[in-house]
């Protein structure tokens, strides 16, 4: 049998009048999900006794723009695309295939998602059609009820392989648990089917195709000398913390890989042209979480991290922590760990390029002003000399900034303050790194992911119909009113606080988004 695999084209939304989309466009971000479900189905295939031909079909690619509808925002008209490719340029592929898989971890990307599995049942109507990923999980009716016929609930690798073996035995499924159906309502996820991340194969990158089309490292241009090809990449998932906003809980209990795992991981990447590992795990730093008496929850996790960094540096690889790194964790006991910050953040640049970290993305969230919501942060003035740090004795200039607003405990007075910490982290680094200090400032509003605690605390907040516009779900959107701003008013303040932080045309550079009206030079009111 065949199973294809899908990214659905990219979401954008524009409002009418402006030519900047209002969130970031990645289509061209190095591909990970599916190339790691392939991989997970290869091997479970081999122990559950079935054979299979998997192609994953990047419908990202292409650059074209289609319209499927409007939503009112605002004062704005908000238009929304699919960005890549249509979805009948690929009505032969979908003919050759009868298990369609589909991955959405993004709200925002749900009626793009959803269509295309009405596409698919239109084209085939033999065809059957399974979703995965966070916002799957999380809402499967919403799948159900437009054109899916099973949902995988929590991770993918083994479900998502029962659900084959299952299909191909007749298509029984009331054995496969963390699944949803039309006739078989959602459960809680069963975390003991989480797979050990040593066991996990490294992601099948033969069926990606040219890895050099995968040029985002998705926090703008690198510097000079980091070199193609770029892969995301993680060695562990979940994470010690359960931070309202984050997802990360619904995976499940933290774990990790083994040096000896990760290094036959970055053996195959070498085989395969990688040289730059943007990271997308959740928190690599849990491997030194810390109980209330300042015992290490992992014996043996700090030392695996020195090992596998000065590995990673020994292959020649550079690296970026895309998706934050929870920087607090450098200062053990009142002092700063220079040994695992060398590990983590040392860097050389040589005639060959560079080798070792050259980016870090710095979560801010929302430095607890105004309420005690997140307690991995550091006092203010802990975070800056940290920050300094980093950027004097390990020569990371590159930070980017990532900050919430939005939370209803924030009135105007907390959201000045936050720009103002914000603007001294920028001054204060800047006097000690002059040109070679580069902050970009991530400035976001509170999104209610579904599967987080958010969703559950603040739905009631919310101003949109998310069945019916999932689009406004995100993190460059505001989608919640509370007592003291509406929707449309916090999502100013954003855009104030992005003008107000970032160079203009470094804002170009890195995100590329509307930031207002006059900004930059869309036409419009």
């Amino acid at each position: 049998m065949k199973v294809n695999l899908y990214y659905a084209p990219f979401p954008s939304q524009m409002f009418r009048g402006f030519d900047e989309p209002i969130n970031t466009e990645r289509p061209l971000n190095p591909k990970s999900a599916l190339p790691t479900l392939a991989s997970g189905l290869r091997m479970f295939a081999e122990t559950m006794g079935f054979d299979c031909e998997i192609e994953i079909v990047d419908m990202q690619l292409g650059g074209q723009r289609i319209a499927y509808k409007t939503i009112p925002y605002g004062p704005h008209q908000m238009d929304c695309y699919r960005f890549g490719s249509p979805f009948e340029d690929y009505v032969e592929k979908i003919k050759e295939a009868e298990i369609h898989g589909l991955t959405c971890n993004f709200t925002n990307s749900a009626q793009i998602t959803a269509d295309l599995a009405q596409f698919i049942k239109s084209v085939n109507p033999k065809a059957f059609v399974v979703a995965g990923g966070v916002d799957p999980t999380a809402r499967p009716q919403y799948y159900l009820e437009r054109g899916v016929d099973l949902v995988v609930q929590g991770e993918g690798e083994w479900v998502f392989s029962r659900v084959v073996q299952a299909w191909a035995e007749g298509g029984d499924f009331s054995t496969v648990p963390n699944i949803a159906t039309r006739e078989r309502t959602a459960r809680k996820v069963d975390m003991s089917h989480m797979i050990d991340m040593n066991t996990l194969p490294p992601m099948a990158l033969d069926l990606v195709g040219d890895l050099s089309l995968y040029t985002d490292t998705a926090e703008g241009p690198p510097p000079e000398g980091v070199g193609t090809n770029f892969i995301c990449w993680e060695t562990s998932r979940g994470c010690a913390w359960r931070c309202s906003f984050c997802t990360a809980p619904s995976r499940g209990k933290y774990r990790y890989m083994s040096p000896a795992a990760v290094e036959e991981h970055l053996k195959y990447f070498r085989s395969r042209g990688i040289r730059t590992i943007v990271w997308q795990e959740d928190n690599p730093l849990s491997r030194i979480q810390q109980n209330g008496t300042g015992r290490f929850l992992y014996d043996s996790g700090r030392e695996e991290l020195l090992e596998i960094f000065r590995m990673i540096r020994e292959y020649g690889f550079a690296w970026e922590f895309a998706n934050g790194i929870e920087f607090g964790k450098f200062r053990q006991n009142g002092r700063f760990d220079h040994e695992l910050a060398q590990a983590l953040l040392g860097n050389d640049k040589s005639a060959d390029g560079w080798t070792g970290c050259y980016r870090v993305q710095i979560p801010l969230d929302n430095m607890n002003i105004g309420k005690s919501r997140f307690p991995k942060l550091l006092g203010f003035d802990e975070q800056v000399d940290i920050l300094a740090t980093m950027l004097t004795d390990y020569g990371i200039g590159h930070q980017t900034y990532d900050l919430f607003i939005g939370y209803p405990e924030q009135d105007a007075e907390a959201i000045d303050q936050f720009n103002d910490y914000c603007l001294r982290i920028k001054d204060e680094l800047g006097t000690l790194g002059g040109s070679s200090y580069q902050p970009y400032f991530n400035v976001f509003n509170l999104s209610l992911l579904p599967g987080a605690r958010d969703w559950t605390t603040l739905h009631d907040l919310l101003a949109f119909d998310v069945e019916a516009n999932p689009e406004v779900i995100g993190i460059f959107l505001s989608a919640i009113d509370n007592s003291h701003f509406t929707y449309w008013d916090i999502y100013q303040k954003r855009l104030e606080m992005t003008n107000s932080l970032n160079d203009r045309e470094l804002h170009r550079l890195y995100d590329g988004i509307y930031a207002g009206s006059g900004t930059h030079d869309g036409t419009g009111a």
